[in-house]
C-alpha cells in the first residue's frame, strides 16, 4: 500500500510540474543600425502537445523575413523556442510589445522589450546597393592609390562600444576577412562591469574556423552570449560573428585583454566538390584574423564618504531584501534570515554581508551564495547571505535592518540600501527532555541486566505453497525472450519507416528541382530536403552551424564545401535580389541535385 501510495505521489509531482508553463523573450542586441538585423527569441517551457504559434505583436519598426522553430525534451519537460530574424525600418526607439500564447485555455505573456536603431554610415551616400560580389576575393587590403573611396564613419549617437565596432570595420573594409574588438568604458573602477565584443567580419566563404578567446590579466571575464548581424562597408554587406563578455576589474591599476583570433580556411582544394561543380581551381589557404589587444586603467572607488556597509559593489539598479522563515517559534528552535541582493553585473567578487550582533540570540556563521544569468545582452546577479538564529528566551524581538552600500559610478557617490525590520515572536519552549532513569533500572542481583529488546525475530512456520501466477512469473528466460521479439519487431517496423521517409525527402526534393524556374523555388527545395531528411531547419541558423550539423551526419569536407558556396548564392540572391534569371535559376537548381545527391550517399 505504502508503494502505490508513493508511485502516485511521484506522479502527481512528475505531472503539476509538466504543467507549469513559462515565456519568455529576449534579442541578441538592444542597439543596432538599419543595415544590422534583429534575433528575438521566445522560449516556451512546459507546454506538450499541439501547439500554436506566440502570438507577435504589431512590429512596424521592424520586418520579419525569417522564422525558426526548435524542441527539445528534458525529463519530460519539453521546451519550445521560436526565432524570428528582423530587419529594423525606422531610427530610433523601438518597442517589442509583449508577445502571447496560449495552451490550455491559459494566455501567457512576455515583458516588452525596448531597443535603439540608429543611422548607418555618417556623410557617405552609396552610388549603389549592398552587395556581395562588389570587390574581387582577396584576404589583403587594397592599393590605396587604385581604389578612391570616402571614409565611412558610424553614427555619432551610437552607444561607444557600437561605435567604437563599427568605426573599426569602415577602417578595414577594404579586406574580406578581419577580427575587431572594443570594450564600452577603457577605466572602469574596481568591480564596474564592462562590456567586451569581439566581432569577426566576413564577405566571402570560408570553413574550419576554430576562434581563440582573448586573454586578460588584472580582470574577471565571463560569457554574455553571442550573435550575428550585418553591416554595409562602401556598398559591401558583410556578415559578422559577434561574441560579447562581461568584464570586471580586479584590483586599481592596468589591465590588458589580450588579442582574439580566428584561424579559417578560404578557397578549395584540388579536385574538390568545388571544381566539379562550380570550376574553382583555387587552392584552399588558411589565414588567420587578430584583434588589436586592449588596454584598461582600472580606477578605485573614492575613499572620502565611503560608509562601513560598502561590501565592493559598483553598479546602479540594486534591490535589497531580507526575510524570516518563520515570525513564530519557541524558544530553542532555529529561525533562518535570507538576506538578498539583486541588480545588474557580477555580485560573486563582493564581501559578504556582517550581520550585527542581536542580544537573546545566537548567531551562526552566515553562508554565502551566488548566481547569474543573461537577458537581452546583459549579465544580471543575485547573492543571498543565510544566517540562522536561535532564541534563548521567550518574548517579542525585532531583528534590526541590515544595510549594504553601492558606489554608483554614473553620479561618483555612495547610496545604501537597507531592508526592513523583521519581527519575531519567542513562546516559552513546550520540549522536555526525558533523559534515562537511572534509579528504574537498578540492578536486582549482580551481572548483566536486559533492560529491553529491540529486535522482532521472523516467523518461524512454512511460507505457503505460491499460486499459478506466482509461479509464472518465475519463467524469467521465456519473459525475456518474449519481450526481445516485441522490441525487435517494433524497432524493424520503425526502421523501415523511417527509411521510406528518407528516399521520399529526395525524391520530392529532385522533382522540385527540375520544376524550379527561380531561386527561392532551389531554395526551398534544398531547405525542404534538409529538414525531412536530416531534421535540420534552416529557417534562421547560420551558415556554420548548418555546416556543424551537416558534418556530424557524415558529410565529407568536399561536399560541405559545395553545399557552403551553393547556400552563399541562394543567401546572396535574399539580401540582393534581382530581376528574375529564368537561366540562373536552372543552373542554381542543377548544382542543387548534383550536391544533394552527394548528401544522400554520405549521410549518415
Amino acid at each position: 500500500m505504502k508503494k502505490i501510495l508513493l508511485s502516485f505521489l511521484f506522479l502527481s509531482l512528475a505531472v503539476w510540474s509538466a504543467a507549469q508553463v513559462s515565456v519568455t523573450a529576449r534579442v541578441d542586441k538592444t542597439n543596432l543600425t538599419l543595415d544590422d538585423e534583429l534575433t528575438l527569441t521566445v522560449e516556451v517551457n512546459g507546454a506538450s502537445g499541439n501547439m500554436v504559434m506566440p502570438q507577435l505583436p504589431s512590429l512596424p519598426a521592424f520586418n520579419v523575413y525569417s522564422r525558426e522553430v526548435l524542441q527539445s525534451s528534458v525529463n519530460g519537460r519539453t521546451t519550445t523556442t521560436f526565432r524570428y530574424i528582423m530587419l529594423p525600418r525606422f531610427v530610433g526607439k523601438a518597442t517589442i510589445g509583449a508577445i502571447q500564447f496560449s495552451h490550455n485555455g491559459k494566455t501567457y505573456k512576455t515583458e516588452p522589450i525596448s531597443v535603439n536603431v540608429y543611422r548607418n554610415a555618417q556623410g557617405v551616400q552609396n552610388a549603389q546597393p549592398a552587395s556581395t560580389t562588389a570587390k574581387p576575393a582577396s584576404t589583403g587590403n587594397y592599393d590605396s592609390a587604385a581604389v578612391k573611396r570616402p571614409r565611412e564613419k558610424a553614427d555619432p549617437s551610437l552607444p561607444p562600444l557600437e561605435r567604437d565596432l563599427a568605426n573599426q570595420a569602415y577602417a578595414r573594409g577594404d579586406e574580406n576577412y578581419f577580427l575587431v574588438a572594443a570594450v564600452s568604458d577603457k577605466t572602469p573602477y574596481v568591480n564596474e562591469a564592462v562590456t567586451l565584443a569581439v566581432r569577426f567580419y566576413y564577405n566571402r566563404p570560408f570553413y574550419d574556423a576554430p576562434y581563440q578567446k582573448p586573454t586578460v590579466s588584472n580582470i574577471f571575464m565571463e560569457e554574455i552570449g553571442s550573435s550575428q548581424g550585418t553591416q554595409s562597408i562602401g556598398g559591401v554587406l558583410y556578415r559578422y560573428e559577434e561574441q560579447r563578455y562581461q568584464l570586471t576589474g580586479a584590483a586599481p591599476g592596468k589591465a590588458t585583454v589580450g588579442a582574439a583570433s580566428v584561424r579559417y580556411m578560404t578557397g578549395s582544394s584540388p579536385l574538390s566538390a568545388l571544381d566539379r561543380f562550380f570550376a574553382v581551381a583555387a587552392a584552399s589557404k588558411e589565414e588567420t584574423a587578430r584583434s588589436t589587444p586592449i588596454t584598461l586603467n582600472i580606477r578605485p572607488v573614492p575613499a572620502a564618504g565611503k560608509p562601513n556597509t560598502f561590501y565592493g559593489a559598483v553598479g546602479t539598479g540594486y534591490t535589497l531584501s531580507a526575510q524570516a522563515d518563520r515570525t513564530e517559534v519557541e524558544a530553542g528552535e532555529a529561525v533562518t534570515l535570507t538576506v538578498t541582493v539583486k541588480g545588474p553585473g557580477n555580485l560573486k567578487p563582493t564581501a559578504d554581508i556582517q550581520f550585527p550582533t542581536l542580544d537573546g540570540f545566537k548567531i551562526y556563521t552566515p553562508q554565502s551564495a551566488s548566481n547569474t544569468s543573461v537577458s537581452n545582452g546583459q549579465i544580471y546577479s543575485t547573492k543571498t547571505f543565510k544566517t540562522v538564529l536561535v532564541p534563548a528566551a521567550s518574548g517579542i524581538y525585532t531583528l534590526p535592518a541590515v544595510k549594504w552600500s553601492y558606489f554608483n559610478p554614473a553620479t561618483r557617490s555612495y547610496k545604501t540600501l537597507q531592508t526592513e525590520p523583521v519581527n519575531i515572536t519567542v513562546t516559552p519552549s513546550t520540549k522536555t527532555d526525558s533523559g534515562f532513569d537511572f534509579g528504574a533500572a537498578a540492578a536486582a542481583a549482580a551481572g548483566i541486566q536486559t533492560l529491553g529488546k529491540d529486535i522482532a525475530y521472523l516467523k518461524q512456520t512454512l511460507a505457503p505453497q505460491p499460486s499459478v501466477l506466482a509461479r509464472l512469473s518465475t519463467w524469467q528466460t521465456l519473459n525475456w525472450i518474449m519481450l526481445t521479439i516485441l522490441a525487435l519487431s517494433v524497432l524493424f517496423a520503425s526502421v523501415g519507416r523511417k527509411s521510406l521517409a528518407h528516399k521520399r525527402a529526395y525524391t520530392a526534393a529532385k522533382n522540385r528541382l527540375k520544376k524550379a524556374f527561380s531561386t527561392e523555388a532551389v531554395a526551398d527545395a534544398v531547405s525542404g530536403y534538409l529538414q525531412q531528411k536530416m531534421k535540420i531547419s534552416t529557417g534562421s541558423m547560420p551558415l556554420k552551424s548548418i555546416l556543424t550539423a551537416l558534418t556530424k551526419r557524415g558529410i565529407t569536407p568536399a561536399t560541405a564545401e559545395a553545399f557552403a558556396l551553393l547556400w552563399q548564392r541562394l543567401d546572396a540572391a535574399r539580401f540582393a535580389p534581382g530581376a528574375p534569371d529564368t537561366q540562373s535559376a536552372q543552373e542554381l537548381a542543377h548544382q542543387a541535385l548534383d550536391i544533394l545527391k552527394l548528401l544522400e550517399e554520405e549521410a549518415k
